[in-house]
């Protein structure tokens, strides 16, 4: 089972390049002005570049802030996609019953693991919203995690 692994010595140029980015992308018209078209592109190849992940799309952090620091933007971006494995069911439900314990961006990258594994494209409902899928609001991870497996078994 793969997990989430972050290379901490990348962390400040990714930081930097989110957030040139989002000021270009703010200020200026990147869309239809060629010279910050360039400059946006320029940051584009540098991040997929640091981070490996030639499916990183910069513009995805306009705005970053709205939603999450740029420590959690940055971390995020390092984190490389989540792959399909076979999983166990005792695999998910450590996932599942673990899963609030890990910083945002990790929380964030389980989350799509899980869905990326389970097939549930509503996943978090399972565990931040749980009446939303038919389980008590009070239900315990572990009695998410066993709705969550026999859902999964359903597709």
């Amino acid at each position: 089972m793969k997990t989430p692994v972050i290379d901490e010595a990348k962390l400040p140029e990714v930081k930097k390049l989110i957030r040139d980015a989002d000021s270009l992308m703010t200020e200026k018209d990147c869309e239809n002005d060629d010279i910050y078209k360039k400059e946006l592109e320029a940051l584009q190849a540098r991040l997929r570049e640091i981070t490996g992940n030639a499916q990183i799309n910069i513009r995805n952090f306009r705005r970053y802030d709205a939603a999450v620091s740029l420590e959690t933007a940055a971390r995020d971006a390092l984190m490389s996609p989540p792959e399909k494995e076979e999983l166990t069911d005792q695999q998910i439900k450590e996932i599942v019953v673990n899963i609030l314990e890990h910083e945002e961006a990790e929380m964030g990258w389980w989350l799509n693991y899980l869905k990326v594994n389970t097939g549930l494209v509503n996943l978090t409902d399972y565990i931040f919203y749980p009446d939303l899928v038919g389980i008590d609001r009070e239900a315990s991870l572990e009695q998410i995690a066993d709705r969550i497996i026999e859902d999964m078994k359903k597709i």
